[in-house]
């Protein structure tokens, strides 16, 4: 936030999204295999961006062939930004998707989310972030941390993306 004319309090224009990007691994019944760049909040990144919203991006993933799939997906992406240190984990998330035969997926997470170095402390106009970030550790402490600093200068949006194996006890 800041101080524009008259004193009047001028919100700031940032819109950060935080959560996964990862490689989505499809297993097909005939054997096949297909990997493609995922998660739901680099979906709402991109999604914002195409709107012509300029948007902060503050995920993680690693310099490998996962990551270069990444990093290809969002190279045509002018209005999208990465923040600083999100691609430098040291391996990129997946999730082995196994497709039966009626088309009905079960899911294999292989998950790291330590976000805290891709999180700055800019003021937002508004925070989005998903359900695999704000509860798997140890990131869900900064990503908590970034939603209520947002909530002094902005909007937040979450989405509740369930995913019970990965979430724990649902009560929790």
């Amino acid at each position: 936030m800041e101080r524009g004319k008259q004193g009047l309090v001028v919100m700031s224009e940032r819109v950060l999204v935080v959560g996964e990007a990862l490689v989505d691994i499809v297993h097909r019944v005939d054997g096949s295999v297909d990997e493609h760049p995922g998660g739901s909040p680099l979906n709402v990144a991109i999604g914002l961006a195409r709107l012509g919203h300029a948007v902060d991006f503050a995920t993680r993933f690693a310099d490998d062939p996962h990551g270069a799939l990444l990093r290809a997906h969002l190279a045509g992406e002018r209005q999208l930004r990465l923040t600083p240190h999100s691609g430098d984990a040291r391996r990129t998330s997946t999730t082995a998707a196994t497709l039966d035969a009626t088309g009905a997926a079960t899911y294999e997470f292989d998950l790291t989310w330590d976000v805290g170095p891709a999180i700055d402390a800019s003021p937002v106009a508004h925070l989005h972030t998903g359900s695999i970030a704000a509860t798997l550790a140890p990131g869900a402490t900064d990503v908590l941390a970034a939603v209520e600093a947002a909530r002094a200068t902005g909007t937040v949006s979450y989405d509740p993306n369930v995913r019970p194996t990965l979430m724990g006890d649902p009560a929790a």
